[in-house]
């Protein structure tokens, strides 16, 4: 008969326990499976924080648009380094569907319903607190930008959105 080394016999002794511990698999069951992993599917939505929880960014009071609109100063001076600022976020988040000129008419417009132009006089009239509401939440088919512009952005873009009323 053969001999077997006490590294093999305890291999096969936990084999062999293992075996009778999960006779189904339990929670030592190996999972290959694709299917079976705590991810998203297409077209759902992520998981949301649990109650209390603050997002990485922080957090924003809820807001409503007419709130917004009485209450929501710009807190960034107008300097000509944050209109610099505002105009390179712009270029990044807005012009694509707003164009440079913010009239509605960028590389992206064609293929959607006409943005905004943020040079019509309906909004030039609006107060700052309008545009931060909107780039927050979204309006109609604009989607809500608060994922990647922060709070404090914002502001500088209204400055960006403000310089592009005035030009002829």
């Amino acid at each position: 008969m053969p001999r077997c080394s006490a590294g093999v016999l305890a291999l096969a002794a936990m084999a062999a326990l293992s075996c009778s511990q999960y006779p189904a698999g339990g929670p030592a069951r190996l999972h290959n499976d694709m299917v079976d992993q705590p991810s998203f599917r297409a077209q759902e939505d992520p998981r949301l924080l649990p109650p209390g929880a603050i997002p990485a960014r922080g957090w924003e009071m809820p807001l409503t648009l007419k709130a917004a609109q009485r209450d929501l100063r710009n807190p960034v001076p107008a300097t000509a380094s944050s209109l610099a600022y505002g105009g390179r976020l712009f270029d990044i988040y807005c012009a694509p569907c707003h164009g440079v000129s913010g009239r509605g008419d960028g590389p992206v417009a064609a293929k959607i319903v006409k943005p905004a132009d943020l040079t019509a006089p309906k909004y030039i009239s609006a107060r700052d607190g309008f545009f931060y509401y909107v780039m927050r939440y979204g309006s109609g088919l604009m989607p809500a930008a608060y994922e990647s512009v922060s709070a404090d952005e914002r502001w500088f873009v209204i400055h960006h959105i403000r310089a592009l009323q005035v030009r002829p």
